[in-house]
């Protein structure tokens, strides 16, 4: 009889503790108010974040990440069918930078609707103006036309390749602008802000792709450098572009050249090279239009040019890593 009393008393006393978690989570959630578990919908004029942390600055973010993936939740969409449409094999690319985009938004003109302290949490209420958040939006954009008309500009307007190399400068600023603009359309729900803006950068970039699919560009090299000419010959027809090895007499578009100038050294046994290399675009008439350069150092138990051939390769897979555009320093602004 002592027995099961005790194992009644243990009992009870083993259940009570959670039985007094229990009230005290209910009692918690209970004090959340109903703003919290049910917060504001969107309207055509502002739009509503409920965020959560231990101290103000940190609930404040939590909001406005609130507000900023609705955004992109919505024009991440938006993206991914123009691009489908436009060239299917860059919506990863595009869905990406749209997200960079709307984390890097100025949500700063937003309201405090509500706050509450529930524990050692703060919860707050955020609104923000769509007119607002469309006008720094807009802001931006200016900005971006200005910046993109600076690289397009060319007082002689001398070659197509040329007008692809200043195309080529612009293509992070157009596709940024482009971003932002479907982000103001988002934001305003207003579908005329894209049709005014979208259709000219979209443009830009399609122009930008027949360029490159029109021109013929020739690489040549030295007898220095055979294994970084063949790749960039590779890179160029792996992009679709039309491009051969240079022929004496051929009329192209422009010219990559590539020039190297290896300094020898024999150290004990081994043969050493340092490789410099200039690989340089040139338009029609032989006039550079941009360059960039190379070294890498090699050695080889055997002679100098297996040493050479391995600077080469070096190279090579520097350049294949950088892609060739960036190879040849085209996506700097000048």
């Amino acid at each position: 009889m002592a027995d099961r009393q005790w194992q009644v008393v243990f009992q009870v006393a083993l259940f009570l503790p959670i039985l007094f978690l229990a009230g005290c989570a209910a009692k918690g959630v209970g004090q959340l108010p109903e703003w919290v578990l049910n917060p504001p919908a969107d309207n055509a004029v502002s739009l509503y974040g409920v965020g959560e942390g231990a101290a103000l600055r940190t609930a404040r973010d939590d909001a406005l990440a609130v507000i900023a993936g609705k955004l992109e939740t919505r024009v991440t969409s938006d993206v991914l069918t123009e691009t489908r449409l436009a060239n299917g094999q860059e919506v990863s690319s595009t869905r990406n930078t749209v997200r960079t985009t709307t984390e890097a938004l100025a949500l700063s003109e937003y309201q405090t609707e509500n706050s509450a302290q529930v524990g050692n949490r703060l919860f707050l209420l955020l609104s923000m103006k769509r007119q607002a958040l469309v006008t720094s939006i807009l802001n931006d954009l200016d900005r971006l036309d200005n910046d993109i008309e600076a690289r397009l500009s060319d007082s002689d307007n001398s070659s197509t390749l040329k007008r692809l190399y200043r195309l080529v400068l612009a293509k992070s600023l157009i596709a940024e602008a482009l971003d932002k603009a479907f982000l103001a359309q988002s934001a305003s729900q207003n579908s005329s802000l894209r049709e005014h803006r979208v259709a000219r950068y979209q443009e830009l970039l399609a122009e930008r792709e027949r360029l490159q699919q029109n021109l013929t560009l020739a690489v040549s090299w030295d007898r220095y450098t055979p294994e970084i000419g063949e790749r960039v010959l590779t890179m160029l027809l792996e992009l679709g572009l039309h491009a051969e090895a240079g022929r004496s007499g051929a009329h192209y578009d422009g010219r990559i050249v590539i020039s190297g100038a290896p300094t020898k050294r024999e150290i004990f046994d081994e043969y050493h090279v340092q490789l410099h290399t200039v690989v340089a675009l040139e338009d029609s008439r032989g006039s550079e239009i941009s360059s960039a350069r190379y070294q890498a150092a090699a050695s080889s138990l055997s002679d100098h040019e297996s040493a050479r051939k391995t600077a080469n390769r070096q190279i090579a897979d520097e350049v294949k890593g950088r892609g060739v555009w960036r190879a040849l320093n085209m996506h700097k602004g000048t």
